[in-house]
């Protein structure tokens, strides 16, 4: 390599070290800020009545302790939990109600209808709505696991007129295997560190997929649910839209886990290139300049063009030691000691996440809930194969039970 490219190479490594403990500074500042902000909260004495939906598809794994643990929430105003399945003989089905005998006291209905749209997510929430009874709703996964304070965390902020939506923090849990403690490990070390330093450089105009709560007039202000059903990256546009109509995002401090349910490594890539490819559908430009940011490949790349000379070695050196030591940090703050024992896996992680952001150039196909689709440049999805026929919405294919 020329001396101007061994040059570019050092400096985008030394940039890269400076960006970790950028990082570790932004998490810093966030807990510091959102603590401020959460004892004004505290103070509230009323909360409004809530609305939780809840969108299935099968088994899962934990899904009854996942869904149970939204039915001890500590919140002293009324809430609904509206479930909604496609499909009246999926497993799911069981589990709720189980859920409905187990918590005789919760409101809990299940909507079963099958509406369409490439995002099945969206489409179940589509017909879902038609049970919700209330002004604020709060839309999580199924494999999202929450603790007895969190609807109260996720509403407070509501008590400012001016707020459209609150999201949170997720961490991924993964305890049932190597595949799930890999992909623990792209959540937690990658995308929470990256929502933090994205909070100082760029305005927050989006959601995370995993727990939002917003204004249904937020909603019905950009179209409804409808105007999502096609999108990849609904928690994005549905964030991003609520934002553009004028009203104020909050994220909060609080975490939730997500219970992560990979079998195989094969499972791993499917989800990582589906996030991948979301990321550079949603922001292209950000997407492409993360490479900068990738501290162990440059330290690696710097390593070798430099023919392992010692500066080249001290520039691997102080990335590792940059990376791990800004990780373990920022995982101390946030109390994550799981990912804390896998640390040493990071390095090789993080070279395979340098192989995932080119992938997400390479095409433009993910697989979703048993679906092959492409992704068009708008960021809207279309089957690769054809859609499966769609169900009249008639009374024995769009119902509630447990009403």
């Amino acid at each position: 390599m020329t001396y101007a490219g061994v040059i570019v190479v050092l400096g985008c490594t030394a940039f890269a070290i400076v960006y970790q403990l950028f990082q570790l500074w932004c998490a810093r500042r966030f807990f510091r800020r959102a603590a401020r902000a959460d004892a004004a909260l505290q103070r509230l004495r009323s909360l409004p009545s809530v609305t939780l939906l809840k969108p299935l598809k099968g088994p899962g794994l934990d899904l009854y302790a996942n869904l149970a643990s939204f039915c001890r929430q500590d919140y002293a105003a009324p809430y609904q939990i509206v479930f909604g399945v496609e499909d009246p003989h999926d497993a799911a089905v069981a589990v709720v109600q189980q859920l409905r005998r187990d918590f005789p006291e919760r409101d809990i209905v299940l909507s079963i209808g099958r509406m369409p749209g490439a995002n099945r997510k969206v489409a179940n929430l589509c017909h879902m709505m038609r049970h919700a009874r209330h002004a604020i709703l709060v839309m999580s996964d199924s494999d999202v696991r929450v603790r007895p304070d969190y609807l109260r965390a996720m509403i407070a902020p509501f008590a400012d007129r001016r707020v459209g939506l609150t999201t949170c923090l997720y961490r991924g849990v993964g305890r049932f295997g190597l595949p799930t403690v890999l992909e623990s490990l792209f959540i937690n070390t990658d995308f929470i560190p990256m929502v933090f330093s994205a909070q100082v450089v760029q305005r927050f105009e989006y959601a995370l997929g995993a727990s939002i709560a917003f204004r249904r007039e937020a909603l019905d202000g950009i179209g409804g649910f409808p105007a999502l059903r096609d999108y990849l990256a609904d928690d994005y546009h549905l964030g991003n839209r609520v934002a553009k109509t004028g009203w104020r995002l909050v994220l909060l401090p609080h975490v939730v886990e997500t219970v992560l349910d990979s079998v195989t490594l094969r499972d791993v890539w499917r989800h990582l290139l589906r996030w991948a490819r979301t990321y550079r559908v949603c922001q292209p430009f950000n997407w492409f300049m993360t490479i900068v940011t990738h501290t162990v490949l440059w330290g690696v790349v710097a390593a070798v063009v430099t023919g392992g000379s010692p500066a080249g070695i001290a520039m691997l050196i102080a990335a590792l030691v940059a990376r791990l030591g800004s990780l373990a940090a920022t995982l101390a703050i946030l109390d994550e000691r799981d990912t804390l024992r896998h640390l040493w896996l990071v390095p090789a992680k993080d070279l395979f996440n340098s192989f995932m952001w080119a992938a997400a150039f390479l095409g433009h196909e993910v697989e979703w809930s048993g679906q092959r689709l492409r992704v068009r440049r708008d960021g809207r999805m279309e089957p690769v194969a054809p859609a499966p026929e769609f169900l009249p919405e008639e009374p024995e294919t769009l119902r509630a039970a447990g009403t």
